[in-house]
């Protein structure tokens, strides 16, 4: 019953691709039309490091990323973010998803864990886009979704308006674990949308370790570094 009707809702309003707009055919496994998917530039299926400054301390593992930050990628990443596309978490989380699984053992990963908005930007935006991802990215992978436990408990300055070293402090204490039992010895895939200079990720990996978590991954759909 689930399958017809979600086969009729697609012939009436039929899914569209979220790069270029292109009407799809209904039941397409992912909201990307082919000539799009062959144009994202691709990083390979392998598990890349931060490599942050000398005099910071690294506590995220390793980052699994679909592509580079630019042309069609970045364009889409931008509706997606600031435009008030919340359907394109269909595209991105099954190019994620399809990412993490080319590149590590999914017996490897134990919880999906989003990076979270403060309460007040996502009252603003109407939804949070790396939980959106992280939530399709978790129903494709069947790797559970932990919601609410990592919690952002104060707003910051937009890292984008910020220099690559004041990204590393704007985030210092702005994040904590809530219901740290969840995360305790577990592996986590910690899932954002972009990662510049990795200044969020590491902090939200940090407080993961401080509440016991074992490992994190992150997995993101874009990168602006070079790999």
């Amino acid at each position: 019953m689930r399958s017809g009707l979600i086969s009729l809702i697609e012939y009436i309003f039929p899914p569209r691709c979220a790069f270029c707009n292109e009407i799809l055919e209904a039941g397409a496994p992912i909201y990307i039309c082919e000539k799009c998917a062959e144009k994202i530039g691709y990083y390979n299926n392998c598990i890349n490091y931060l490599n942050l400054p000398k005099e910071l301390e690294t506590y995220c593992d390793g980052m699994i990323c679909v592509g580079r930050y630019s042309e069609s990628l970045k364009d889409s990443l931008r509706r997606f973010k600031f435009k008030n596309k919340p359907s394109y978490y269909r595209a991105f989380g099954m190019l994620l998803a399809l990412k993490v699984q080319n590149t590590i053992q999914l017996d490897d990963i134990d919880l999906i864990i989003p990076v979270p908005l403060h309460k007040n930007r996502q009252k603003q935006r109407g939804y949070n886009q790396a939980e959106l991802v992280a939530k399709h990215a978790s129903k494709q992978l069947k790797v559970p979704f932990a919601d609410n436990v990592l919690v952002k408990i104060s707003d910051s300055k937009s890292q984008s308006i910020l220099s690559r070293n004041e990204r590393f402090f704007n985030l210092e204490g702005l994040f904590y674990v809530n219901n740290a039992k969840t995360i305790i010895n577990k592996n986590i895939l910690l899932i954002d949308d972009i990662i510049t200079t990795g200044s969020t990720v590491n902090q939200c990996s940090k407080v993961l370790k401080q509440a016991g978590a074992k490992s994190i991954i992150a997995g993101v759909i874009a990168t602006t570094r070079n790999y």
